[in-house]
């Protein structure tokens, strides 16, 4: 910004007071200048104009500065206009109300060329910084926005009706704590007849972890519908995970990791077959045994080293037995006074939605843990997935 481009409003009852000032700034170069007689003729002109800086009178008649200067700090809008305040009185408790009600800066009369020039010229370049700092945050916001849109984009929303052939309800939700974040789910139908489901926990927040949960993403989708085993079979769980980190390890220079539960549930002999690869342990809902943990084995996270092995663990299911997925932003929800939402509330919820079909059982508990966290606010990305075999 150069001096010609600074708008500025001079504000003084006094008219000989506003003809100095504005001689004296137009002989430093400052050429869009704007004078108010009063404190209310002052934020007319700030509501209906753009000023970059005010130079605003104390002692005014009706809305002295004071006023004027508490008025423009309580909108939103105005708050950020930079003010220099000016009068007469050099008394320091006058400058200590103006800095504390908001003030740039504070000048005496009669004018100092030296100083005038100093300060409004300080004060216009402090402006002109903290505006593109604002337009710079603007534009992150703004494009985070959109990478929010492009990320919820990629997880299916598409919650299909159970058929004869496809007996499984299933229903998801993603939640990120920042505009964008590191987890995950997936869940789609294989050539093989068997469905394959995904929920997972990148390491971080913000946009390295969603960068690093779409190449996870897209990994274990191509790997699940494109690798075969040398008979042609499709690949069972542990190999996929196999495939998936070693490809995440290779190529992780930031030394990013992902915690992921893998199932594959076959409707044709109501089979589930699943890998935990350092994740939460699942919940398995039965009518006769109610809320118990999907036990097997928790192996290590995918991206920490390419040698890692998994196993595959299986588990029948009767009709209308549910599963609930989850990441741990539910179990680590915290409330105004930081206690966790903890594994003992998550299955007394679920056992109040031991018979709720996909949907109710993964929006009941989100409603348990907004509930519990009431007005704190989300610490970490949350990701849920319910699913009821209703052979």
């Amino acid at each position: 910004m150069s001096v010609a481009q600074g708008a500025l409003l001079i504000v003084d009852d006094n008219e000989d007071n506003r003809y100095t000032l504005t001689r004296r700034l137009q002989r430093e170069g400052y050429t869009n200048l704007t004078t108010a007689n009063d404190g209310q003729q002052a934020l007319d002109l700030l509501q209906s104009q753009r000023f970059d800086l005010v130079l605003l009178d104390v002692m005014m008649p009706g809305l002295n500065g004071y006023e004027v200067l508490q008025r423009m700090h309580s909108d939103t809008r105005l708050r950020h206009v930079p003010v220099i305040m000016i009068s007469a009185l050099d008394e320091i408790d006058s400058v200590i109300r103006c800095i504390e009600l908001g003030a740039e800066d504070y000048l005496s009369k009669p004018f100092n060329p030296t100083l005038l020039r100093a300060r409004v010229g300080a004060s216009l370049e402090k402006k002109r910084l903290r505006d593109e700092v604002v337009y710079a945050l603007n534009q992150v916001e703004s494009e985070l926005k959109a990478a929010r849109q492009i990320q919820l984009s990629m997880v299916p929303t598409d919650f299909l009706v159970p058929t004869p052939d496809r007996p499984v309800e299933v229903y998801a939700t993603l939640e990120p704590a920042r505009r964008v974040g590191g987890d995950l789910y997936d869940f789609f139908w294989g050539e093989d007849g068997r469905m394959y489901f995904v929920v997972a926990d990148v390491s971080d927040k913000g946009a390295p972890a969603a960068l690093f949960m779409a190449r996870t993403k897209t990994m274990i989708r191509l790997v699940a519908t494109l690798y075969r085993m040398p008979d042609g079979s499709s690949m069972e769980p542990h190999r996929i995970i196999e495939k998936v980190n070693e490809g995440l390890s290779l190529e992780n220079q930031q030394g990013m990791f992902v915690t992921v539960f893998l199932g594959i549930l076959d409707p044709a002999n109501a089979t589930l077959s699943f890998t935990n690869a350092g994740h939460n342990p699942p919940y398995i809902l039965r009518a006769a045994d109610g809320v118990s943990i999907v036990g097997g084995a928790r192996s290590k996270p995918l991206g920490i080293r390419p040698t890692f092995t998994y196993q595959t663990e299986s588990l029948k299911l009767e009709p209308g037995d549910g599963l609930f997925v989850y990441t741990d932003g539910i179990t680590e929800a915290l409330n105004p006074t930081n206690e966790l939402f903890s594994e003992e509330r998550l299955e007394d919820a679920l056992r109040t939605l031991s018979a709720a079909s996909a949907s109710q059982m993964v929006s009941g508990v989100m409603e348990c843990v907004r509930t519990f966290a009431a007005n704190a606010v989300q610490a970490d990305d949350i990701a849920a997935m319910g699913l009821r075999f209703v052979k």
